[in-house]
């Protein structure tokens, strides 16, 4: 093990020697845009619809000469999908099929993955997919999406045209991942994390690209570099406890383990564990808590040859959960990330962000206006925080 620090201007780094390498995807299939769900447990988080079209748009990471898409249902009952299709944002719908039929079948707790569509796509495409519910329905498998919300249309299957919206939903139901098909798969990174990772307030237009996995994705490519960046990421997630969706160790397998071509995980999540920790009832969490959980993550990934870089939590003083004992959780747990020699590699993210008059707080220009989340201008320089080396 060995320290490496590129530059006054560049976050330092801890390097361990001779990685592991993970396993390629088997046949060529890449994912290219994925979202970690959750469960709905607000009326108002519900997608309640019948015969009605949902329009979902996302932009994908990565090119290819056709697509496929996934469908989760991990926590509601079954139900019929009508009829979906795929397009290129404005363009011409291309009907979807699952099995060969054009109505495809969601089971209780399981996903539904389409068969390939000759649909070719551009690296940051936006595409949109539309499905048809015919039946009555409360869609309870979700993803925060704010920023870019769902369209539901009037009655009637609007898969192969274009509607008024009737409705809009923050929370986007059902889809999960969308893969690309190339000549060879990419490597794939995965932004793991919380709010602060998922940034459900980010519109697929926003400039500047207002989720610092995107940025670091467009960094990439700019670089000419074959890696594709997906974002597995919750609102309020927590390494320890569940919440807002299930914690990171329990949907690491889903959510990392699960993707084909991951190479390395990075990892910015514990500021909900911290300022969580004993409020509302809740457990109280410890330092030793924090590294058994970070250490678990670690040593399931390496079990698949993938690596992990740890990013340090951001400063949170004036949040509305911060308090002294947390800050002092925090500065400790950071420490202990930088120095532990527990990840393959670790960025100190937190002096992106910070104020430099007092580090203990997110600069104001940089967040949002809670003192806890950066704002796209933030996000944008933590993507760009992230040496690229690290994924050569």
């Amino acid at each position: 093990m060995h320290r490496m620090f590129l530059g006054a201007a560049i976050a330092p780094l801890l390097i361990l020697a001779n990685p592991a390498q993970a396993r390629p995807g088997p046949d060529g299939w890449t994912p290219a845009w994925t979202a970690s769900m959750w469960q709905a447990n607000q009326p108002a988080q519900r997608v309640s619809v019948e015969n009605a079209t949902l329009r979902m748009q996302v932009r994908v990471g990565a090119a290819g000469s056709k697509i496929r898409i996934r469908l989760a249902n991990d926590y509601g009952p079954a139900m019929r999908i009508g009829a979906a299709t795929v397009r290129i944002a404005g363009g011409k719908p291309v009907r979807v099929t699952f099995d060969g039929q054009a109505e495809g079948k969601l089971r209780n707790a399981a996903p539904l993955v389409s068969d390939a569509v000759a649909l070719p796509v551009k690296q940051f495409d936006l595409i949109e997919v539309s499905l048809y519910m015919p039946d009555k329905v409360d869609i309870d498998t979700v993803h925060g999406a704010n920023g870019a919300k769902t369209k539901i249309s009037p009655n009637g299957d609007f898969t192969e045209k274009d509607f008024t919206a009737l409705l809009q939903s923050g929370p986007r139901p059902l889809l999960a991942q969308i893969d690309v098909l190339a000549p060879k798969p990419r490597p794939v990174i995965v932004a793991y994390g919380d709010s602060i990772t998922d940034n459900v307030g980010c519109a697929n237009e926003a400039v500047p690209v207002c989720r610092w996995g995107d940025v670091l994705g467009r960094r990439l490519a700019a670089a000419g570099m074959p890696h594709v960046v997906v974002t597995q990421a919750i609102g309020g997630n927590r390494i320890l406890s569940s919440g807002s969706g299930p914690n990171a160790l329990a949907r690491f397998d889903r959510d990392v383990l699960a993707l084909p071509g991951v190479t390395h995980v990075v990892m910015l999540e514990g500021i909900n564990d911290i300022g969580g920790s004993g409020r509302n009832n809740g457990p109280v969490v410890t330092v030793e808590d924090l590294k058994s959980g970070y250490r678990q993550i670690v040593q399931r990934a390496h079990a698949h040859g993938i690596k992990v870089i740890g990013l340090t939590i951001l400063p949170f003083e004036g949040a509305g959960y911060q308090t002294p004992a947390g800050e002092a959780m925090r500065t400790e747990i950071n420490n202990w990330i930088l120095t532990s020699g527990t990840f393959d590699a670790v960025v100190d993210l937190q002096k992106s962000v910070a104020d430099p008059a007092n580090p203990k707080r997110l600069a104001s220009a940089l967040q949002g206006g809670d003192n806890l989340h950066p704002n796209g201008a933030g996000e944008t320089k933590m993507g760009e925080a992230i040496p690229l080396s690290l994924f050569k």
